[in-house]
């Protein structure tokens, strides 16, 4: 390949992941390290694309998930000193 050839090239990320399922790749991920850390840490995946169309959407960083229940919820702030002195 030329150096032009090369510089057309898109440039992908630099960790490649691969997905198997049944013994088989059936996918590659090229992601960066940070994802690539989320996804070799065996993470429990859930598919939200329903929870995006409702209009009381809570899922984003940081919506905590109740394995028990299997609901995301999100998590009461602790009141500080201040809020708690007026009651």
């Amino acid at each position: 390949m030329t150096e032009e050839q090369q510089a057309q090239q898109p440039q992908l990320p630099p960790v490649k992941l691969a997905f198997i399922l049944e013994g088989e790749v059936v996918d590659i991920l090229h992601t960066d390290e940070r994802l690539s850390a989320i996804f070799t840490s065996n993470p429990l995946i859930v598919n939200v694309t329903e929870n995006f169309l409702q209009e009381n959407n809570i899922v984003k960083i940081g919506t905590k998930w109740n394995y028990e229940t299997s609901q995301f919820f999100i998590e009461e702030p602790i009141p500080t000193i201040d809020e708690t002195e007026g009651q």
